[in-house]
């Protein structure tokens, strides 16, 4: 690795930059002490979850074979230091792995090194007893389970997340749970990654004990008073065959499909499965693992969550900001509706106190009515306890005043989306509050340098972009404003962590990096029904992909009068902002007959919502009217309906808006890549599958063919707006620069020179920083 990036350096005048390069990692290992009891005990230690590095699985065989070699020693338990067993395979590793390629694992396993320390700990002649001192997940769970038996705490907990990696358990996991718990509670583990808290574990047989007193004492007692029983040796029980024979696998494969649309891993975690209980034997059925694993490391799936993995770590570290967050103990927010009442529950949830202010009683009422409503109907649903609900409602201030703001340490305002309130607010916010409070909007697109220009000083000020409802939804875009202080973004990014939310920091541009790019895929929805797709078409084109929803579908939910509002105020039905852009026709229509979507119901017709649908509670069709209105927009534009492919639709919506993604990226609107693809899994419901929008362009299309198709496309919307006054001009297919650079590096072979992890378009961002020529690196390569 970096022999191949000195040669880059020294060829092309790039190197990759701090947060980029590979560092060597600290020696993880084992310990090892014997008892006056003669149980020896073997401690996995690499702070802070020991995880199973390289070099910790070689010092764990090393030392277990020790221990069995060690005449004084009668017995053997392991446990991990601190406060985690084991939270299992070092991930940072899997991309050394992958560099090497499929072809070198044709007949080994790539955790072939992990696999023979768990055939030694199995094979052990002494008893050996995992005594689990916390989580065990993955491949922490596998060593557990290599042990003869298992001992916990009763604050422990169980798991095999791999799923969540787009893997399978491949240190022999798949082959030893199902020879302990029943396959009602081994398919869930595997399938949804979902942990299982000690009482569950030991009801299934996954932990044979849970410690009453000293852990490491009676894992040690039991070492001693049991012989060997490896699981390897054990038969899959005959409920769990008869089960399997009788469709448990198929049905679990269904509901897995379903619930991870697309995913790969359910499937090979079936396989797995299906093998342990067919009879094969148990070096059989790792074959099949083992087969099954390397399929799904080398898979671009795998790839993808193992980058989202990276990725969502990586998004709340702002480089070059090295000040230290103010701390948070009490938030103002102003505004007691959906957003700010929202607002209001993540905090309280976590112990803040909170002052909730509206300008009027009736709305404050309101607003604290509907957040007791949440945590009331959380009480009936048995997820909250009464107490607890009353605890929450009791750290909440409503208020009319802003003298009650006096010593908050952050305020957010979250009132309605008008320039003028907002800079009111803010003016209040500055007279009432104390000089190193932060003062927050909370706004989806507004300039919020313009509004932070009231405050006497701007550099407390930063934008808070939750996503509605804000108590569920997770992502937080943070908007650095021209002013903001080291210290400000700081905080406001450890404000996100506090209340668990995925916090990004963008810049202040149109739209920030969500809405921006959302803008020209809600446009082309609009013009591919335009053009001749159905309405039904686009959004199942949209929901086939992997998104949670339509866009016609969701311009039903956010509401259809969002931006018709917004051109009317601004006296021009026709502008276009980065934010929206036409075609207008279908939704003015829509808005001036006051069918905005889901919140404008029609009794006439009983419909609960009318948009573009006619929505019945859960259930919607297509209004006919608009499919008769679209055939009359058609004809007054002079346009003929023509077939148009799913591909065509997928193609014109997803690769418009990656464009606009490397036009933020390259205007400097965020620091990485990867922080697009967080703000679009976490906020807009684009498949984790596919590992967001950058990382597709990248590693699903390639950068040759989505230039090669945005340009087609640019050259057909350019005709269409030249030669047709009815339509107005986009730009959004335009290839951006940083696009083409990166078509141009691919095309050179450039990302077989670049750290395995780090995304191309990145490493051409740094390398441009740098005052590189891309074309002439290109040349060179």
């Amino acid at each position: 690795l970096a022999q191949a990036t000195a040669r880059v350096a020294l060829a092309n005048g790039w190197a990759p930059p701090p947060r980029l390069q590979a560092r060597a990692l600290p020696a993880m290992s084992t310990e090892i002490a014997v008892r006056p009891d003669g149980v020896g005990v073997l401690t996995l230690s690499n702070a802070p979850v020991n995880s199973l590095a390289t070099s910790l699985v070689v010092s764990l065989q090393d030392n277990f074979t020790k221990l069995v070699n060690d005449p004084k020693v009668k017995a053997i338990v392991v446990t991990g230091a601190g406060q985690f067993f084991c939270g299992g395979a070092e991930i940072t590793e899997f991309g050394k792995i992958t560099s090497q390629g499929p072809e070198a694992f044709r007949d080994t396993s790539p955790v072939q090194p992990l696999c023979s320390v768990m055939d030694v700990i199995d094979a052990s002649p002494k008893t050996v007893v995992a005594a689990v001192n916390g989580a065990a997940l993955g491949g922490g769970l596998e060593v557990a389970l290599a042990c003869h038996y298992r001992v916990a705490a009763p604050n422990a907990s169980v798991g095999f997340p791999e799923v969540q990696l787009g893997l399978l358990p491949g240190g022999e996991g798949t082959q030893r749970i199902p020879r302990v718990a029943p396959l009602e509670v081994a398919l869930p583990m595997l399938i949804t990654g979902a942990p299982l808290k000690m009482d569950k574990a030991a009801k299934a047989g996954v932990i044979d004990a849970i410690a009453k007193g000293n852990l490491i004492d009676e894992a040690a007692q039991m070492a001693l008073s049991r012989k060997p029983d490896p699981i390897s040796k054990r038969p899959v029980p005959k409920a769990n065959r008869f089960k399997a024979l009788g469709g448990a696998l198929d049905m679990a494969l269904n509901q897995a499909s379903q619930q991870a649309k697309g995913m790969i891993a359910p499937e090979a975690i079936i396989n797995c499965v299906r093998a342990a209980c067919s009879g094969m034997s148990f070096q059989e059925g790792l074959k099949v693992e083992g087969k099954e694993f390397t399929r799904l490391l080398f898979s671009v799936q795998s790839a993808a969550m193992r980058h989202l993995f990276f990725a969502e770590r990586l998004a709340n570290k702002v480089p070059g900001n090295k000040a230290t967050s103010a701390p948070i103990k009490k938030v103002g927010i102003v505004g007691a509706g959906l957003m700010g009442g929202g607002i209001a529950i993540c905090f309280v949830q976590k112990g803040v106190s909170v002052v909730l202010k509206d300008a009027k009683q009736e709305w404050l009422d309101g607003g604290m009515k509907n957040i007791g409503a949440i945590w009331m109907g959380q009480v009936k649903r048995g997820r909250l306890a009464e107490a607890k609900a009353k605890e929450y409602l009791g750290l909440i201030k409503p208020t009319l005043d802003y003298a009650d703001f006096k010593d908050c340490d952050l305020i957010i305002e979250a009132v309605p989306e008008i320039m003028d309130l907002k800079k009111s607010v803010f003016k209040d916010l500055d007279a009432n509050t104390k000089p190193d409070a932060l003062i927050c909007t909370n706004t989806s697109g507004l300039n919020i340098d313009d509004i932070a220009a009231v405050l006497k000083d701007p550099s407390r000020c930063m934008g808070t972009h939750f996503f509605s409802p804000a108590n569920v939804m997770q992502l937080l875009e943070n908007v650095r404003t021209a002013k903001a202080s080291d210290q400000t973004i700081a905080t406001c990014m450890a404000m996100g962590k506090l209340i668990n939310k995925k916090s990004v920091l963008v810049g202040n541009c149109d739209g920030f990096v969500g809405n921006r790019m959302l803008a020209p895929y809600a446009s082309e929805a609009k013009q591919l029904v335009e053009d001749g797709a159905t309405i039904e078409q686009v959004d199942r084109a949209a929901t086939d992909f992997g998104m949670a929803m339509g866009p016609m579908t969701l311009g039903d939910l956010v509401g259809q009068e969002l931006f018709w509002k917004q051109r009317k105020a601004a006296g021009d039905m026709n502008k276009q902002t980065k934010t929206y852009m036409g075609p207008y026709e279908l939704t003015d229509w829509l808005c001036e007959n006051n069918r905005f979507g889901q919140k404008t119901p029609d009794p006439k017709i009983g419909a609960t919502g009318r948009g573009v649908f006619i929505h019945k509670g859960r259930s919607k069709e297509v209004d006919p009217e608009v499919v008769s209105k679209m055939a009359e927009i058609r004809k007054a534009k002079g346009v003929t309906a023509r077939p148009v492919s799913d591909e065509e639709c997928c193609e014109r919506m997803f690769f418009s808006l990656i464009n606009e993604g490397f036009r933020i990226f390259e205007e400097g609107f965020c620091s990485r890549s990867s922080d697009i693809d967080i703000v679009y899994i976490f906020g807009y419901g684009f498949p984790p599958a596919k590992g967001g929008p950058m990382f597709f362009a990248e590693n699903y299309v390639g950068y040759a063919k989505l230039l090669e198709r945005l340009k087609v496309y640019a050259a057909e919307a350019k005709q269409r707006y030249t030669t047709n006054k009815a339509y107005l001009p986009v730009d959004y297919f335009e290839p951006c620069q940083l696009l083409v650079e990166c078509a141009a590096a691919e095309k050179a072979g450039f990302k077989s020179k670049v750290p395995p992890g780090v995304p191309l378009v990145d490493a051409v961002m740094d390398f441009k920083k740098k005052g590189g020529d891309v074309a002439a690196m290109a040349s060179k390569l």
